[in-house]
């Protein structure tokens, strides 16, 4: 099956996939020389995405076209409204200049729970513990490439997530949110309800065991929501690169640097501090 979808104004193919790790974390691929992303679904179904002639071509098998264009619009964040924050940009050029370059949606996986599973995994650790933990858990638990389903991280024991998939301290808090979701006592589709708050997600997410400040504040960035920051070592550590001062008052610098931006203050930091990746640096996760 072959689909194609019109574009949002200014549109970045490329921006979009390397907004941030998830193109580096299986079951996407991304041949950045030729422009195409890919995507194992379950099935397995190969997922394939590119940009041609101001459209979003998808292909993948089966003939279900709804399903197919449901995972684009996910995926690339196609439904994301940017005109409220390019309203607040006045004449900052950094940030005008991001947003021109396709700035501004997060790449996502098919689910929620993909992403979110994903976040629990950068916690407290370098990108390539992190990439290392998704591989072994799709090799794992996965569909032949694909992303395990709830039901198949719920089957786990704690145990043995902690020592085949190695993901340490993680292991108790990744069988417990699988378990909740399988057992229907979680449901996800409430986080990304555009009538709630960010607010009120970021309190339902810190709720569930294992996700802190950082991990919750991350994901609404996935979501879409920016009234957070989302503050790791790594975010720390590059504004003070960018914005020289005393390690003991970052926190507090960063705060009042981005809120002027109001609900779209993680955004403004996030686009500030990731500038380089698209202007030719390496991210420098690790």
């Amino acid at each position: 099956m072959r689909l194609a979808l019109p574009l949002p104004p200014g549109f970045s193919f490329d921006a979009v996939v390397r907004s941030h790790g998830w193109y580096d974390l299986p079951p996407f691929s991304y041949d950045r020389g030729s422009g195409v992303l890919t995507y194992v679904a379950r099935g397995p179904a190969r997922l394939s995405f590119r940009a041609a002639s101001g459209e979003l071509e998808a292909s993948g098998p089966g003939r279900r076209s709804s399903k197919l264009a449901a995972a684009v619009r996910r995926i690339f964040s196609l439904d994301l409204d940017l005109s409220g924050f390019d309203a607040m940009l006045g004449e900052d050029p950094e940030l005008r200049r991001a947003l021109a370059r396709g700035g501004g949606r997060m790449l996502r996986g098919v689910s929620l729970f993909e992403d979110a599973v994903k976040m629990l995994l950068t916690t407290n650790c370098s990108w390539a513990a992190t990439r290392g933990m998704v591989v072994r858990l799709i090799e794992l638990a996965g569909d032949r490439g694909a992303f395990p389903e709830p039901a198949a991280i719920a089957r786990l024991r704690p145990r043995v997530l902690r020592d085949r998939v190695r993901v340490g301290y993680r292991a108790e808090a990744l069988s417990r949110f699988a378990r909740r979701i399988d057992s229907g006592r979680l449901d996800l589709a409430a986080w990304e309800r555009p009538d709630v708050s960010a607010e009120a997600v970021r309190a339902a997410i810190l709720a569930e065991h294992g996700f802190g400040p950082y991990a919750a504040e991350g994901l609404l960035r996935i979501l879409g929501r920016h009234e957070y920051l989302a503050l790791d070592s790594w975010v720390r550590k590059q504004f003070r690169k960018l914005h020289p001062g005393p390690a003991r008052t970052v926190d507090r610098a960063i705060a009042r640097r981005y809120a002027r931006f109001g609900p779209y203050r993680g955004l403004a930091l996030w686009l500030e501090l990731t500038r380089g990746w698209h202007e030719g640096e390496n991210p420098g996760w690790d």
